[in-house]
């Protein structure tokens, strides 16, 4: 997504807006600032619904924006909730009294970054993330990033979640794949997924993707996305999960 001067606008709006959360809208990539009505506007936003329309009714919605004042520059299990149910593009500026950070872009309607080498961000860039464009994109689209893939396109839908979940009583991955239309199995083969516990914590809080019989994709936290040995993250791991059609 590339509306550079239209995200150059909303940068400034964030640092206008400082401390409170800024909000706005791209509209047929002009960045139209909205004002927050949100009780607490510190740590929320809210927008007016007639603005909204006001300002996007006839138009292609390109992106919504806010900014996080003071905080990570990736989504809440909020922020990613009412994306998924907008189903637009949103992107989060983060921003303190010295620095504007560059815009974080998310949501499915963006075609998938390349599997290999992404950068971590929670929610946007992470195991989950990983997993599921391997099955979003599918053998075809795979094939172009000489990645050896059994699938077809199969889209399962994303799941809202908080940096720390598995400190919580949130249990991301047990609590979903049975949703998602997976089922446990004891033989892995390709295109299967792996789940293990990563850190101090019982939980399954780490996935990835079996490629073939000797590399697994995955994405770890500080880590660029990547391929490694099947070996090693096969014994780590607590379970395996296919798709039912598979």
């Amino acid at each position: 997504m590339t509306y550079g001067d239209a995200f150059e606008a909303a940068k400034q709006h964030a640092r206008e807006q400082f401390p409170k959360e800024s909000c706005g809208v791209i509209v047929d990539g002009v960045y139209v600032a909205l004002e927050n009505i949100a009780p607490d506007p510190l740590t929320h936003f809210e927008v007016n619904p007639a603005a909204y329309l006001k300002a996007t009714t006839g138009k292609t919605v390109n992106c919504l924006v806010h900014s996080h004042p003071d905080g990570p520059f990736f989504p809440s299990a909020l922020d990613m909730q009412t994306q998924i149910a907008m189903n637009v593009p949103w992107a989060i500026i983060a921003v303190d009294e010295d620095r504007v950070g560059e815009p974080v872009v998310w949501g499915d309607p963006l075609p998938p970054a390349p599997i290999i080498g992404r950068e971590f961000m929670h929610g946007v860039h992470d195991c989950l993330s990983l997993i599921r464009d391997h099955f979003r994109l599918g053998r075809d689209e795979l094939a172009k990033q000489d990645i050896a893939w059994p699938h077809d396109p199969i889209p399962f839908a994303d799941c809202p979640r908080d940096d720390g979940w598995w400190e919580t009583d949130k249990n991301l991955y047990s609590d979903n794949f049975e949703k998602w239309g997976f089922r446990v199995v004891s033989d892995p083969q390709p295109g299967d997924i792996f789940l293990c516990s990563v850190g101090r914590t019982p939980k399954l809080n780490h996935g990835g993707v079996l490629l073939n019989n000797s590399l697994i994709c995955h994405h770890l936290p500080m880590r660029l996305s990547r391929r490694e040995p099947a070996g090693l993250w096969g014994r780590q791991a607590k379970l395996w999960i296919r798709y039912h059609a598979a």
